[in-house]
């Protein structure tokens, strides 16, 4: 597929277009190192940096999993320990997110504003580089949240960088999301960085925020006025940033902005940070130029280093760092906690009480997965939705003595559902989405090839797949299969450096393919011109009326099938349904 409190105060200049800021934070010592046996060592190199990114709101950590059994108190705790205890004051350290802190965690979700608490909780980790993720950009409400509390913030506003992204404020003026680019020293080797961040080429943005595209972006004069100001003799690292998969086989955005960086810095160290498709990843741009992508969920903290920066062959070397208070423990040197991280994971368990994210609902009596069991096997979660969950769909605004096929892209389901209780959490940790029906009635004959023209296309907007499912640069086998009855379940990861960026070595998952969609099929005595329900998330209206219109012009009559055809259902969405799939279950077996 695919960490510190310090005496006295750090300080760079850095200038985010004209302003500068304090680079780093003031901090205190602690001590001692620890051992953790099987675990892969960091290398530091002169420049180091720290990676996280689509947290979705996973910073109370993940409760029912021991390999991500830290918060963000502890992570906050670490990144202090860390600069502290192995970066010191000969080396180098960059903190940097990459955005997508919304749908995934009842922390984030469960307010009445989506991110309104989790957003003060994230904001407490002294990032030194951020942007946002597409994440940020569905609804309004959360658009204007990241702008005012995080973009324009007094603590954030020099190391908020979005080079394609404006905001559209309450008159209609279009404003920079942050700063189109940032240039900063660092404190203790002086290196000169140029950093830039970009968003994929996102075109569901609500009305409060414009996306454009990269290549568009670096055609526009104050990219021009950029490159003139810090050419190639003046900048020793370029730091490209942002929301773009570091690993694109299909659209190749970021290979794109690599090309054009190339031809105005075809000598200097152009380094990568990576987002948006949820996997651990390294990739080889060329002999001076390396990303890292740090998967997902707060499961990882992606560690990169370069060395010997200022000749003509630089060193990288990467890690996935697991996001456990023993790693944290380990790779910083310290298991003792800063005042600023343990104050934080007493406000998160408060706020998780405050939600009522522990109260319990039922028990799921065995683990569901997404991709460690094929979608035949009554443990995989697709199979259980579609199966048992989906069936009890009712709808109060048609007849449902008609057949009907229920359609839902696999994207949309978020994570695997563990043994034990099922929380308030749960329900968004598996789907968080409203997930609002949406329904066509159309012949049988044309609605029972739509799943599969849907699953023969291109992935649906953000699939959750590990990179061994969707990727063409690496294969399911292409590391060693581990089985050690020591180890624990978790990352192999396959990247342009090999086998061996986990700092962990874990037993290895099986890796199955999942569609596209996946769909529960109800039929009852009717014949091939019969008229069905085809019933699917309105998220893929537009995907699900192109499949008619394609297969439609097969049959005797076509049809063009428009947003007109398209009707409101009604009913519980997904998690509400799988809520009371449990809370039945356990009802019966009570019985």
């Amino acid at each position: 597929m695919l960490t510190l409190f310090v005496f006295g105060v750090l300080w760079a200049t850095a200038i985010c277009q004209g302003r500068s800021l304090p680079f780093w934070h003031q901090s205190v010592l602690v001590s001692p190192d620890l051992q953790t046996p099987g675990t892969r060592d960091l290398e530091l190199g002169e420049l180091n940096f720290l990676h996280t990114t689509d947290t979705h709101g996973w910073l109370g950590s993940h409760l029912n999993q021991a390999n991500y059994d830290a918060d963000w108190g502890d992570f906050v705790s670490f990144t202090s320990n860390f600069k502290h205890n192995r970066v010191g004051t000969s080396r180098d350290l960059i903190l940097i997110d990459t955005g997508d802190k919304h749908d995934g965690n009842g922390l984030s979700d469960a307010t009445a504003t989506n991110g309104q608490l989790s957003t003060e909780i994230f904001n407490e980790q002294d990032y030194d580089l951020l942007t946002l993720g597409n994440h940020e950009l569905y609804t309004e409400e959360n658009t204007v949240l990241e702008y005012y509390s995080t973009a324009t913030s007094k603590k954030f506003r020099d190391a908020y960088v979005s080079s394609n992204v404006d905001f559209v404020t309450e008159d209609g003026r279009l404003v920079p999301f942050g700063s189109k680019f940032c240039y900063f020293k660092t404190p203790n080797r002086n290196i000169r960085i140029l950093a830039f961040s970009f968003m994929f080429n996102f075109q569901r943005a609500n009305a409060r925020a414009k996306v454009t595209l990269a290549t568009t972006a670096l055609q526009q004069e104050w990219f021009q006025k950029a490159v003139s100001q810090y050419p190639e003799g003046e900048i020793d690292v370029i730091v490209i940033f942002g929301h773009m998969p570091i690993t694109d086989p299909e659209e190749h955005e970021i290979n794109q902005v690599h090309s054009i960086f190339r031809k105005h810095y075809p000598r200097t160290i152009i380094q990568y940070f990576g987002a948006h498709s949820h996997v651990r990843d390294f990739a080889v741009f060329d002999e001076l130029s390396t990303g890292i992508q740090s998967g997902r969920f707060a499961e990882t903290v992606g560690f990169l280093s370069i060395d010997n920066i200022k000749s003509d062959t630089p060193k990288f070397s990467r890690r996935y760092i697991d996001f456990n208070k023993n790693q944290f423990s380990h790779h910083s040197g310290s298991s003792t906690l800063t005042e600023k991280g343990v104050k934080l994971s007493h406000k998160i368990s408060r706020i998780r009480q405050e939600l009522n994210l522990n109260d319990v609902v039922g028990y799921v009596p065995s683990s569901y997965h997404m991709y460690s069991k094929p979608l035949s096997s009554k443990h995989n979660i697709y199979n259980l939705l579609t199966s048992k969950v989906l069936p009890n769909l009712k709808s109060d605004r048609t007849d449902e003595s008609k057949s009907r096929f229920t359609i839902i892209n696999t994207g949309s389901i978020r994570y695997d559902l563990y043994k034990g209780n099922f929380t308030k959490d749960t329900e968004y940790i598996v789907s968080p989405f409203p997930n609002n029906w949406t329904y066509v009635e159309v012949p049988l004959s044309l609605a029972e090839g739509v799943a599969d023209y849907l699953n023969d296309g291109p992935v649906l907007y953000t699939s959750m797949a590990p990179p061994e499912v969707r990727r063409k640069k690496h294969y399911p086998g292409s590391c060693p299969f581990i089985h050690d009855p020591h180890l624990r379940k978790g990352y192999t990861t396959s990247d342009d450096f090999g086998c061996d960026g986990d700092d962990v070595i874990h037993n290895s998952e099986l890796v199955f393919r999942i569609p596209n969609v996946v769909q529960s099929v109800e039929l009852k005595r009717v014949g091939p011109e019969d008229r069905v329900h085809l019933i699917f998330y309105s998220f893929i209206q537009k995907d699900v009326l192109r499949a008619l219109n394609d297969l439609s012009k097969n049959l005797p009559t076509h049809v063009e099938y428009t947003d007109a055809h398209c009707q409101n259902y009604g009913g519980d969405s997904t998690k509400d349904l799988l809520k009371q799939y449990v809370r039945d279950q356990q009802l019966q077996s009570h019985k």
